[in-house]
């Protein structure tokens, strides 16, 4: 396996749902991912699952489905970088030490330290929901993020050394 494996965490816990990115939007980002040559895996836990089934069913990522904690931490040790959401994959991608693109919508960007590791990504319109479990909008700015903008850092944080 030459190609570099990018971990998609593609969940993000009941308590903040407006970090939330569509099934649609993580479709499109792994057919970005394999056609820029890179080996897209989904990640996640139990909430997760049938949602990793229907993207690896729509997009071919490979998806080796659910496991205890340990697993998923080897799991991700596996990956050469891991795209999430702000979440325990978050603390747990930076605790082994790998790169990272975090999409952050509702937290203040400034409250994290990649430790040179990786980028943060933001919608292009502003968040007015801080802090928010739900978006006073009525659609969370995530809709707004676009995968070629995830892709484009994912290939930035690849050439960290």
């Amino acid at each position: 396996q030459d190609r570099k494996v990018i971990g998609l965490n593609t969940g993000c816990g009941d308590r903040w749902t407006t970090r939330l990115w569509s099934i649609d939007k993580w479709v499109e980002l792994v057919l970005k991912i394999k056609a820029a040559g890179y080996f897209p895996l989904l990640l996640g836990g139990a909430q997760e699952h049938e949602r990793n089934l229907e993207i690896q069913a729509k997009s071919g990522a490979e998806y080796f489905g659910n496991f205890p904690l340990n697993k998923f931490i080897n799991l991700i040790d596996h990956c050469d970088l891991v795209a999430t959401q702000v979440t325990m994959g978050m603390h747990l991608t930076l605790g082994l030490g790998k790169k990272i693109v975090l999409m952050n919508n509702i937290f203040n960007p400034n409250e994290f330290d990649l430790f040179g590791k990786g980028e943060i990504v933001m919608p292009d319109k502003a968040c007015e929901c801080f802090y928010r479990g739900s978006c006073k909008l009525g659609a969370s700015c995530m809709k707004d993020l676009a995968p070629a903008k995830v892709l484009n850092a994912v290939n930035r944080v690849l050439e960290i050394k």
